[in-house]
């Protein structure tokens, strides 16, 4: 779908939404390299001496970036509740 038409279909409050649960569940060719990275990885382990390193999936993503700090991950979530506490039932 093109640019114009997918701002003319969709309101900036749900792409942005789209926007960050993509963050916490990627989904595309990020998540299909991931997929392959896991099957790599396991074969890889399968067959490592002893001695070496553990692969791990990101070892065979070469296009992933690797400077955000693992802390991202909560920070994301963090921002990803506070997108949608507007719409969450509150009890009470």
């Amino acid at each position: 779908m093109p640019v114009r038409e997918l701002l003319a279909r969709v309101g900036s409050d749900e792409l942005t939404e789209w926007m960050a649960f993509y963050q916490l569940e990627p989904f595309g060719e990020v998540r299909a390299d991931l997929r392959s990275g896991v099957v790599a990885a396991t074969f890889a382990n399968a067959h490592r001496t002893k001695d070496a390193r553990a692969f791990t999936p990101e070892d065979f993503m070469p296009f992933i970036e690797r400077s955000a700090p693992q802390g991202n991950a909560r920070l994301n979530v963090a921002r990803f509740k506070a997108l949608f506490s507007h719409k969450v039932k509150k009890n009470g």
